[in-house]
């Protein structure tokens, strides 16, 4: 008996991680580049939208070798939580500017900063406001769309002890700023959301109708914390979360030295 209720046990667990553990085939490098080809060409496709959000951490992480994977997954839209002045500068050293010559930037020495860097123009939307850390937003202008794409680059306050309200509140606040865009606007969300599948205040994201870059491709155990610690990472707390209009093509992580988080990348599609 007791056998059999393990095994019912497990079977409902497996059903309910299963869409999220089903890989997809293909690098965000890859189905971007076959999708701007296609673009390119005039064929009937979406048009590709490749974006990484990397939590650099209060120690920063190597400029170069962040603008170089920039560059090497083409990616066209940068979100940067946990951006300290320090991080900024070694970013222009690096030569940024050649590759994302538009920015938001929400950074002082709060340590608590964030930023947008961006291939396209971006319009600022003023930061998430009420929050523990910087949430900074923007409007991005990008050519071959009917529209433009709302921005958040998102980090939410940890669940440690004394700040589980806070934690939760700002999970429904992000829910919150998705409802509240003007109908038939194109949103992504991506970045630090501490918070996985497993926690009822990200899923209730979801439901306000947002899908999960992750698990949309059957990535959505791939963890992304904590990155270059002991332990290996074990848990998907980092997200890119797009709105109706997109579909996603791709996603992967990606590990950098300096931080405790992996960057996150998605290509998505966009409908003319």
């Amino acid at each position: 008996m007791l056998a059999t209720l393990t095994v019912g046990v497990l079977l409902v667990q497996m059903l309910l991680v299963a869409p999220r553990i089903i890989q997809g085939s293909e690098s965000p490098r890859r189905a971007a580049e076959a999708q701007h080809s296609a673009f390119a060409s005039g064929a009937k496709s979406a048009r590709p939208l490749t974006v990484m959000a990397l939590n650099v951490g209060s120690k920063g992480v190597d400029a170069a070798a962040l603008i170089a994977q920039a560059r090497a997954w083409g990616v066209e839209i940068l979100a940067l939580p946990e951006l300290a002045p320090e991080g900024v500068e070694s970013l222009a050293e690096a030569g940024i500017e050649a590759d994302f010559p538009y920015r938001v930037l929400d950074v002082d020495g709060a340590g608590t900063g964030n930023a947008i860097f961006s291939r396209y123009p971006l319009q600022p939307m003023g930061r998430v406001t009420g929050t523990s850390f910087y949430q900074t937003r923007a409007v991005a202008s990008v050519p071959g769309l009917g529209e433009d794409i709302y921005l958040t680059s998102v980090h939410v306050d940890s669940p440690r002890p004394g700040r589980v309200p806070a934690w939760r509140a700002e999970l429904e606040q992000l829910a919150d700023l998705h409802l509240d865009l003007p109908p038939g606007s194109r949103d992504v969300l991506l970045g630090d959301f501490n918070a996985s599948q497993d926690h009822a205040g990200f899923r209730n994201i979801l439901a306000a109708g947002l899908a999960d870059a992750a698990q949309a491709v059957g990535k959505g155990l791939a963890p992304t914390w904590p990155a270059n610690a002991p332990a290996p990472a074990f848990t998907a707390i980092d997200h890119v979360l797009a709105g109706p209009g997109f579909t996603v093509l791709a996603f992967s992580t990606v590990s950098f030295p300096g931080t405790d988080h992996t960057a996150v990348i998605a290509t998505l599609g966009v409908g003319s």
